[in-house]
């Protein structure tokens, strides 16, 4: 039971790490209706970036095959940063502002006049498909901000780097999950293997995630030689345990006599494959679940 808490504990810190360093990657993309809507960063090119507009839950379960969209730097910004003081803005009748729409976006628009001591608002926004329409709508102040400054994004706000990975060590680096410790270390938001490739890609917000990656691509490697050989002892030991199985289930049938050797060494195997394969997965389940320590000289 103890193990299963700290294993619990574990889990639950890499999801807040996990989702701290997805809101990394968080940009706000302007779309043809004139709205920005928030997106998830998955990969970055010399003049545009990729983005998904999937949640950000489904992106941290590493789902493959998600829907995204190539945009010029030009159309994207990063949101505004979080308030950490506490304190309620102030809004005053004619101000220009930002409201929250329903579909993860907002649009602009300009205070008309304010309700209910500051609880809600009337605001005044323009379509830029038909400018000559005007549309007035009342919000509750939740779904209000002050404009995001951010400028629109260049290549420099990402830093991007990938490493070759060993012909040895590419079947375990196509596994889920194994490079989070790693990720958590040099703090970047993407830490991906390409097979077709056969490298690393890395993607971070912070200009100290490539040094540390550099110090510590060593260690992460030899850690993966580690589990690799963990998980082929474990392979040896279930094909072991299944054919003494095998054997203890021939040897019984011939003592009974039955005479259906055939039959139920047929049936043995599969029922002992079953038992091999469900031990191979705790076990597996167990070694991925282990921290990942790493010691740098620097």
């Amino acid at each position: 039971k103890k193990e299963e808490r700290t294993k619990k504990r574990q889990g639950k810190f890499h999801n807040r790490i996990g989702r701290f360093l997805m809101e990394d990657l968080l940009v706000e993309v302007l779309l043809d209706d004139g709205h920005y809507y928030e997106a998830i960063l998955t990969d970055v090119t010399d003049t545009e970036i990729v983005v998904t507009f999937e949640n950000m839950l489904t992106v941290m379960e590493g789902r493959k095959n998600l829907e995204t969209k190539n945009y010029p730097f030009a159309k994207a910004r990063l949101p505004p940063l979080k308030d950490t003081t506490g304190a309620a803005p102030s809004y005053a009748e004619g101000q220009e502002i930002e409201v929250d729409c329903t579909l993860f976006g907002y649009y602009r628009a300009t205070i008309k006049e304010i309700l209910i001591d500051g609880e809600f608002f009337s605001v005044q926004h323009f379509n830029p498909k038909y400018p000559i329409v005007t549309c007035y709508e009342i919000v509750p102040v939740d779904r209000i901000r002050v404009p995001n400054p951010n400028p629109p994004l260049t290549k420099d706000d990402f830093v991007k780097f990938h490493f070759n990975v060993p012909m040895n060590l590419r079947d375990i680096a196509k596994k889920y999950r194994i490079h989070k410790d790693f990720q958590v270390l040099i703090g970047a938001g993407i830490c991906r293997f390409e097979p077709g490739s056969g490298v690393l890609v890395c993607i971070s917000r912070a200009d100290w995630s490539k040094k540390a990656a550099y110090e510590l691509i060593e260690c992460h490697f030899n850690t993966l030689r580690e589990k690799a050989e963990g998980f082929k002892k474990l392979e040896e030991k279930a094909i072991q345990l299944r054919s003494k199985l095998i054997e203890e289930a021939l040897y019984k049938r011939r003592i009974e006599g039955t005479g259906e050797e055939y039959i139920h060494v047929s049936t043995s195997e599969q029922s002992t494959s079953g038992l091999g394969e469900q031990e191979i997965s705790s076990q597996l389940k167990r070694t991925e679940a282990e921290p990942m320590l790493v010691e740098s000289e620097h």
